[in-house]
């Protein structure tokens, strides 16, 4: 639903004094001395970074591609740590935080960076000392809890900009944290909260709602001025009849309305990209909810890459990456924007990771597929209701991430389900006969077995069904154009099991709608194997990529343990990548490497961390020396940190900054 909007349906309000920011002028630089940032023109939000990392991304076009070549190839194994600061939120081994996964931004020698309790911090990024710090103003009965998905914050026009979990959208007075203008997007009590860092262009900032897993009212984009905070224009993800896509979702009996226009689900949590060549505003979308018992459709435009135009939120185009998804297969990680040759033309290509590791080539002006696309069937079941789609889009570029596709013998481990044990445990391949099988003296809290299985197997009330999932999830990914390689991290063997809750034992949540709508177990209360979830850090070569081509990868790496850090690259011929831990990653002690970008061999691995790195790192510099930081303090999802053995649900946490630089 596309809706131009120039009277303020959000509430704001000016709050120049308002808020419990504090300005604590620590160290060498005070905040007087802070540079404000200009209404950056498009130029300098889409140039590749140097000195100042001003997205979250690096630019508008998520490359997380840096200029700087100071740090390079024969001298990176100097790099040694320039300064470490804890935020002060979650001391290491507290199990009250879900994990630092923040992206800084820097400009003019100062970062601004938000920690899972969402204070902001304004730091001198050559020292480390703090200048300003700002403790979020939360709205009224609203109560914040462990952390949430805290990706940073963006800079513009002398303002610090944040997204908050209650939905509020704010904006800090750059030089002492004062809150400027808050916003509010979508009510926390109908579920909604924002879990993006909103993006800055032309005067205006672009954000999305979360919360469609919790029962919220249906996700929204929506551009917002960024002086003032009003809104300019907002969209829906689930359209109603007589918009593109609108007869894809059912109608109500009842009330002949559009059951997904209200309560669809969609939460979205990519950071967009921004074409601004062609005007367009770009981003991946969430699944729709609840998880199963909706009637027949496809749900657009739910787990799809849309565009819509910039200035208007006029819906422009879109590509469905999965039909009437069951099994959360949305679009967390970062869209990138990419100039390619495609059988020898350049074409702007949008290049996006799906949550089941499949690689998503499209282009950016028209989305259609760069890439050979095959619709596979997949099984239907006849259950009460189940309306699962037929036929899923599968692209042919390697899914290096992924596991086997359900009803496709020539998927990933052919007719089997099978899993690539990593050298822990002793490495080779175990395989499930004809891609199902039954874990036998293994029950599921229903009492029976687990049926185990592949992607978009359909689920019944009858019994637990075991897939893949979350191959992919917010990882921040990279593209090097020295290299044409497109750099992914992800998780192999993470596994979930399904089951329908009839509807007339569905619950609606305190938000209005029905948010999970199934009965769930997570990974490894159900392996019946013990197999432990592995990594993936791989860089696919985009130049290869053709209609008539699925790609190759330049290089390919298992890990032992999950990767979840994501990447940036430099000029250089160096590519950044944070690690969960050693070995299997148990004790938590995580480190920062720098392997080379063409052909992945590690150059540089710093000293251990006291937390799981799973927050991509960045580079900037300050007074021509080069420096490379990353925020530590572990993740949540894929967590394989065991620190004390007499206690296995304990995991490690921390709040920590590690930057570096040479010698």
């Amino acid at each position: 639903m596309n809706r131009a909007i120039f009277v303020p349906l959000a509430v704001a309000f000016a709050l120049f004094v308002v808020g419990a920011g504090t300005s604590a002028a620590t160290g060498s630089r005070s905040a007087a001395s802070i540079a404000l940032t200009p209404a950056f023109t498009a130029a300098q939000l889409t140039a590749h970074p140097g000195a100042n990392w001003i997205q979250v991304q690096g630019d508008l076009e998520n490359d997380r591609y840096s200029t700087l070549t100071q740090v390079k190839p024969s001298n990176v194994a100097k790099l040694k740590l320039a300064w470490h600061i804890h935020m002060g939120d979650c001391p290491t081994g507290n199990q009250l935080c879900s994990g630092e996964e923040a992206n800084a931004t820097v400009y003019d020698g100062v970062m601004y960076v938000e920690n899972v309790h969402s204070q902001v911090f304004a730091i001198n990024a050559a020292t480390g000392k703090t200048i300003w710090k700002d403790n979020p103003a939360w709205l009224p009965g609203y109560k914040p809890g462990a952390g949430g998905r805290t990706p940073g914050v963006s800079l513009g026009q002398g303002m610090v900009f944040q997204a908050l979990a209650d939905g509020q959208l704010v904006a800090y007075n750059q030089t002492n944290g004062k809150i400027v203008w808050s916003t509010v997007v979508g009510n926390f009590q109908k579920g909604v909260s924002l879990a993006v860092t909103p993006a800055y262009y032309n005067g205006m900032l672009f954000v999305g709602t979360s919360g469609g897993d919790g029962g919220s009212v249906s996700a929204v984009f929506s551009a917002f001025n960024a002086t003032t905070g009003q809104i300019i224009w907002t969209w829906s993800e689930e359209p109603t009849r007589g918009e593109p896509g609108g007869d894809t979702w059912p109608l109500s009996d009842a009330a002949k309305v559009d059951t997904g226009a209200n309560y669809g689900g969609g939460a979205i949590w990519q950071n967009p990209v921004i074409d601004a060549k062609d005007g367009l505003f770009i981003s991946g979308t969430g699944n729709p909810n609840p998880w199963n018992d909706r009637g027949p459709g496809e749900d657009l435009w739910t787990d799809s890459i849309i565009a819509l135009n910039v200035n208007t939120g006029a819906f422009v185009w879109g590509y469905q990456t999965a039909h009437h998804d069951e099994w959360d297969s949305d679009l967390p990680d970062n869209s990138l924007l990419v100039n390619e040759n495609v059988n020898g033309k350049p074409v702007t290509a949008v290049v996006a990771v799906s949550k089941e590791g499949f690689t998503w080539v499209l282009n950016a002006k028209t989305g259609k597929p760069l890439e050979p696309v095959k619709l596979q069937k997949v099984p239907v079941s006849s259950a009460p209701y189940t309306n699962n789609w037929p036929v899923q889009p599968i692209p042919q570029t390697p899914s290096t991430l992924t596991g086997c596709i359900a009803g496709d013998p020539t998927s990933y481990g052919g007719a089997n389900h099978c899993y690539d044990e990593p050298l822990a445990n002793g490495g080779g391949r175990i395989c499930a006969d004809k891609g199902r099988w039954t874990a036998p003296g293994i029950k599921a809290p229903d009492g029976k077995p687990y049926l185990v299985s592949c992607y978009f197997e359909p689920y019944t009330t009858q019994q637990y069904v075991v897939t893949p999932f979350e191959s992919m999830d917010w990882q921040a990914s990279s593209y090097s154009p020295l290299t044409h390689e497109f750099i992914t991290c992800g998780t192999t063997n993470r596994s979930f099991a399904f089951e329908q809750i009839p509807p007339a034992s569905q619950v609606v949540d305190p938000a209005g709608g029905i948010g999970f709508g199934i009965a769930a177990v997570i990974d490894a209360a159900i392996d019946p194997l013990n197999l432990n979830d592995f990594g993936n850090f791989t860089a696919l070569n985009l130049s290869t990529v053709s209609p008539s081509s699925g790609g190759k990868d330049a290089w390919h790496q298992i890990w032992l343990a999950p990767c979840f850090s994501g990447s940036v690259d430099t000029a250089s011929g160096l590519t950044f990548v944070g690690h969960l831990g050693e070995g299997l990653a148990k004790n938590g002690k995580g480190y920062l490497a720098a392997v080379s970008t063409a052909t992945g061999t590690q150059l540089w691995q710093s000293p251990l961390m006291d937390a799981p790195v799973g927050a991509p790192p960045i580079t900037y510099s300050v007074h021509g020396v080069q420096y490379v930081s990353v925020v530590v303090g572990g993740e949540n999802h894929t967590d394989p940190t065991r620190p004390n053995p007499a206690n296995p649900n304990q995991r490690v946490r921390g709040d920590s900054i590690y930057t570096y630089k040479l010698g």
